[in-house]
């Protein structure tokens, strides 16, 4: 059984261990190590984690598969958009699962929950970044029925990277 909540402060350090762990899972092999070393220390400390937990238009979502921390998601409105996008778009930042949940459905649940946190705030878009050689998850995500209208670069470290931008309707 899939279970998703929102969580506080109270739940920061274990956000921190499943966000370094899943993004090293992900990630381990396109950069180099002190580049990827470089993105940990700097994005997912805690001091930035605390201020993004308690940044009121930033919403984090842990998810559990029959009791055991499969994953977690990160939604972004307003402001807190990582671009300028209009105020009526929801961003879905940040959805990472454990490798030993991956298979399960629990990224198409994510997704659909994403999609009914945007609903029930009335916005018309989620849209989201995925790195330009992420095939698998750019499958998923066109299969979910999501499509590119732009893209940007993203560093991890000194490393330059392009992230294609997907949306789709709510």
């Amino acid at each position: 059984m899939i279970e998703i909540e929102q969580i506080g402060l109270d739940s920061l350090n274990t956000l921190q261990e499943i966000s370094i762990k899943t993004y090293f899972d992900t990630f381990d092999g396109s950069t180099s190590e002190e580049n990827m070393t470089a993105y940990l220390e700097d994005e997912l400390n805690l001091d930035v984690l605390k201020a993004e937990i308690e940044n009121p238009e930033m919403l984090f979502y842990f998810a559990y598969i029959d009791g055991e921390l499969a994953g977690y998601l990160k939604l972004n409105v307003g402001k807190a958009q990582s671009e300028s996008m209009p105020d009526d778009w929801m961003e879905l930042q940040r959805i990472y699962i454990d490798k030993a949940f991956k298979g399960k459905g629990l990224g198409r649940t994510l997704v659909e929950f994403t999609l009914q946190e945007a609903a029930s705030r009335e916005l018309t878009e989620v849209w989201l970044g995925v790195w330009e050689h992420n095939y698998p998850a750019q499958k998923f995500y066109q299969k979910l029925g999501f499509e590119r209208f732009s893209e940007h670069s993203f560093w991890m470290g000194d490393d330059e990277q392009t992230d294609w931008l997907l949306k789709r309707p709510v």
